[in-house]
């Protein structure tokens, strides 16, 4: 019950006008992401520059439905690697207002160095890592707006 009225508000944020910006999310741990598919994702909200280079270093699997937002300082082509990362992930990339300037799909575990980078092909501001093929399940394909709600707005302000 809690995931469709969850979405009813996803959906009603998204009818409500006007952009969010990166500025909007909050200073929260969490936040629920959507393009409005039906499907949504709980992102661990990354800001720390010792946070974002551990990123999803060492975990054995990303769970359906999980992720991780990487909110950065400035718009920039800011490249991701895959260094000591066990499972591959989709890297997506989004301006400030939430819309996918590029995808990275089924990204590759590197193990060890040298690893490439992935870089978009324009300036982003956020960063989602989730598990392969979670962002065509979700619809983050390039010029698509994602919604970003503060975790606890869902739980009416908990």
């Amino acid at each position: 019950m809690l995931v469709p009225v969850m979405l009813l508000a996803l959906a009603c944020a998204a009818d409500a006008g006007g952009a969010r910006t990166v500025l909007d999310l909050g200073d929260g741990d969490r936040v629920v992401a959507s393009t409005g598919s039906g499907e949504a994702v709980v992102l661990e909200v990354v800001r720390s520059p010792a946070m974002r280079a551990r990123g999803m270093m060492f975990r054995d699997e990303v769970p359906r439905g999980t992720g991780m937002l990487f909110v950065l300082e400035r718009a920039d082509r800011h490249p991701f690697w895959m260094y000591q990362c066990r499972v591959a992930l989709d890297i997506v990339w989004l301006d400030e207002h939430g819309t996918v300037v590029d995808v990275s799909p089924h990204t590759p575990p590197c193990p060890s160095l040298p690893c490439p980078n992935y870089a978009p092909q324009q300036p982003a501001r956020l960063v989602i890592e989730v598990g392969a093929g979670e962002a065509a399940r979700l619809g983050m394909t390039p010029g698509r707006r994602v919604l970003l709600v503060p975790e606890r707005s869902r739980e009416g302000g908990r």
